[in-house]
């Protein structure tokens, strides 16, 4: 991968990690995640006005929106609920191990086989989950690495992944098969806030998401930026890159993220957790090349 790519991949990863880092300083923070994709979808309105808008949606591209919408929106949702409940240094690693669990659906659904390079990837990232628990490096502390293991924000941040390998696999066939890009994407991000709308208004209150956008509007502003910025970054690296070193490349946003935990909000366990997260890096790139 050339070194202009490389750096353009690695600021879109840096993006991706600070609109969490944000999202896990909120008051509201399943209410600031909306509130931010929002907003991108605002941001990104001129790009698709001026390359997606005649591109045609047919049948099979909405069933595409709509399935990849409902799952995006239960990814923020669940995302919120991670982040309120743990550090934002596991939080954020645990819910960017999709690509682990991608091969599975692609196996299930797009008839795809998994090579022994990516088994191997695989096993190191499932090796780092319980690696990112441990509160200390002796053999005590691996021996109740459960009791950290099996925590409410851990699962809600597990279940996140999910819900990204889901959406990433339909995205997949969607922009392959049925779809472009940008139209594609478009249409399925403004969806995806259409459909949380409801339900934000239920759970948070249309007075406290107001306020919210009064009182947090400029990390907000920063944060639907970011997250419309890392898109078009990694979008224009594709034309030029390969996608597997992409993928790896933006993995990076998790070393991001566990630094910012840690060292900016002073949360515990650093080293262990960079540990984990260097072990889930190395996992994810063997996934990418394998492919």
């Amino acid at each position: 991968m050339e070194l202009v790519p490389l750096l353009i991949v690695l600021l879109s990863a840096a993006g991706h990690a600070m609109w969490n880092f944000f999202a896990k300083q909120s008051a509201h923070k399943l209410a600031f995640i909306w509130g931010l994709y929002a907003l991108g979808a605002v941001f990104y309105l001129p790009l698709y006005l001026a390359q997606g808008l005649s591109a045609e949606l047919g049948a099979a591209a909405w069933a595409c929106i709509v399935g990849s919408a409902a799952a995006k929106a239960i990814y923020m949702v669940f995302l919120a609920e991670a982040l309120r409940t743990c550090d934002l240094s596991i939080a954020y690693p645990l819910s960017r191990i999709a690509p682990a669990i991608v091969p599975f659906w692609a196996v299930l659904f797009l008839g795809e086989s998994v090579s022994a390079l990516g088994a191997l990837g695989i096993a190191i990232v499932c090796i780092a989950i319980p690696v990112m628990h441990l509160q200390g490096a002796s053999i005590e502390h691996m021996r109740r690495v459960h009791h950290s293991f099996l925590t409410r924000g851990t699962v809600f941040a597990l279940l996140a992944a999910v819900m990204v390998s889901a959406y990433s696999i339909i995205d997949k066939l969607a922009v392959s098969r049925y779809a472009e890009p940008i139209a594609f994407n478009y249409v399925h991000w403004v969806v995806t806030v259409v459909m949380l709308a409801p339900y934000i208004a239920w759970r948070c209150g249309v007075r406290d998401v107001v306020a919210l956008f009064r009182a947090e509007w400029w990390p907000l502003a920063i944060s639907g930026f970011l997250d419309f910025g890392a898109y078009v970054l990694v979008l224009y690296v594709m034309e030029t890159g390969k996608v597997s070193y992409i993928v790896a490349a933006r993995q990076t946003s998790q070393i991001m993220a566990i630094l910012l935990g840690t060292l900016v909000l002073r949360e515990r366990c650093g080293r262990i957790r960079l540990v984990a997260g260097s072990l889930i890096l190395v996992g994810v790139t063997l996934i990418g090349i394998a492919r």
